[in-house]
């Protein structure tokens, strides 16, 4: 049964609502785009450029390990062709990986978006609440999660007794100095890891926030 029209009259639709959603689809959207451009250059340039940093090296078998991404990369190879396809490959998951990640986080937008619909913050915290990253939590968060992802993995393998058996587990020691499929190895391992991830948030967020930087003031007439 339909409200009499006085009711409807004096009710009607909540325009911050419509805001909000409005902001967040533009806002998710914007920044989906943005971060996995970000993600899709920097895996990108990644790539091609340790393919070619393991050519420099002149060993007999260069890039024997990095050869191995070969079997789930098609085309790829340790070679200067295979560095260019690696680089496609690179910007294709980079941007897949980002365009995810940031879907995740953008979980948690509406309520900060809702918080600056009523009122208690300024455009300027917005801009820096929604529109960027904050790359010490998002290191922090990525750290602790890939760090002990390679910690109970690796002790998996030693209460499993096989150990001595993960060859492909052991290339990682190749990456990261120390490591070894062990208790203390994982410890070892675990460490490096959260530092490289760490880092690599701090990076992107840098970047991603001034992409962002340069498309608001443009935005600016």
């Amino acid at each position: 049964m339909a409200p009499p029209p006085s009711e409807m009259e004096s009710n009607p639709p909540d325009e911050a609502t419509l805001i909000d959603e409005k902001l967040l689809h533009a806002t998710v959207k914007l920044n989906t785009l943005l971060f996995a451009s970000v993600c899709g250059v920097i895996a990108a340039l990644t790539l091609l450029l340790v393919t070619y940093a393991s050519l420099l090296r002149g060993l007999p078998n260069p890039g024997y390990y990095l050869g191995l991404l070969g079997v789930f990369l098609p085309g790829y190879s340790v070679s200067a062709e295979g560095a260019w396809i690696g680089m496609l490959w690179g910007a294709l998951l980079g941007a897949l990986f980002g365009a995810i990640m940031y879907r995740v986080y953008a979980r948690g937008i509406r309520a900060q978006v809702a918080q600056y619909l009523a009122g208690h913050g300024t455009r300027e915290d917005i801009a820096h609440a929604v529109m960027r990253l904050h790359g010490h939590s998002l290191g922090l968060a990525l750290g602790l999660v890939a760090a002990l992802g390679l910690l109970v993995t690796t002790n998996w393998l030693v209460v499993r007794g096989t150990a001595a058996e993960s060859v492909h587990a052991a290339l990682l020691a190749q990456y990261l100095p120390g490591y070894s499929v062990s208790t203390s190895g994982s410890l070892i391992g675990a460490v490096e890891v959260f530092v490289i991830a760490y880092l690599a948030c701090l990076l992107l967020a840098a970047v991603h926030n001034r992409v962002v930087a340069w498309r608001q003031q443009r935005a600016v007439p």
